[in-house]
């Protein structure tokens, strides 16, 4: 009974020394791991989803050198660096460590307007948010034009008043955005749209209102389809979208 006794013992014993010797090596590794990992330095900055926005550009904004210690990089406060670049929508930044490389992958924002200034000249595009983006070197986007705002902007906040946003969000929900040719920003911060030539009809003006503007939107393009197209000898000079519901239409003042 002693003997088995002993056994028993002697093998908790062997298996208690296995698990402090793995639990151990677990903990040693562990320790070689975080003070690697901690060590790391930055050999370099990659750049990814640019296209408007100069790589180069990137890194400059990120303030990161090489060689600097990977562990000692606040992410967020780089990615928010990158952020101020105007094309710039998102940035997310990944350290792979392995590679000793500090991976900025870039989201730009896209354009949905053209401004233009009171010169006629094009100023700057606008996204969808109201964010404007300087003219790229090159690229030429098909987007309706935008007149009557400044031709300064701001990098980092919305420079196009909220009416301007709703309806540049509101036109490819309606799938109106081929029917539209520029807005005009009146001084009361209003929209009026500018259709394009529809059949034998020139460019229309169309007053939207500030409510239900997909509803409206896809009205018109449903007016457009079915009745500008259809009756060319129809003399309409504008249309009216701000009741409920209801395309008013006037005659041509030069014809009324």
């Amino acid at each position: 009974m002693n003997l088995d006794r002993a056994k028993t013992y002697g093998w908790l014993a062997l298996r208690l020394l296995g698990l402090f010797a793995v639990g151990g090596g677990v903990l040693a590794l562990g320790l070689l791991g975080w003070q690697w990992q901690s060590s790391v330095t930055v050999k370099e900055i990659a750049v990814t989803g640019v296209h408007h926005t100069p790589p180069d550009t990137v890194r400059h904004l990120a303030r990161v050198d090489s060689g600097t210690v990977m562990e000692s990089i606040d992410g967020a406060l780089v990615a928010d660096r990158v952020s101020r670049y105007p094309w710039v929508k998102r940035a997310e930044i990944t350290k792979q460590r392995a590679r000793r490389t500090l991976l900025v992958s870039v989201s730009e924002r896209r354009p949905a307007a053209l401004v233009i200034d009171a010169g006629g000249a094009p100023a700057y595009y606008l996204d969808r948010m109201g964010y404007a983006m300087p003219l790229p070197d090159s690229a030429d986007y098909d987007v309706p034009l935008v007149r009557g705002l400044g031709a300064e902007y701001h990098p980092v906040q919305p420079v196009a008043p909220s009416s301007v946003q709703r309806v540049l969000s509101a036109l490819p929900r309606a799938e109106a955005e081929p029917l539209v040719s520029e807005l005009s920003v009146q001084p009361d911060s209003s929209v009026q749209l500018l259709t394009v030539p529809i059949g034998e009809h020139g460019t229309l003006p169309v007053q939207l209102g500030s409510d239900a503007l997909v509803s409206k939107l896809r009205r018109l393009r449903a007016f457009a389809e079915q009745v500008l197209a259809g009756e060319p000898k129809k003399n309409i000079g504008e249309i009216d979208l701000r009741f409920d519901g209801q395309i008013v239409t006037r005659e041509h003042p030069l014809d009324g």
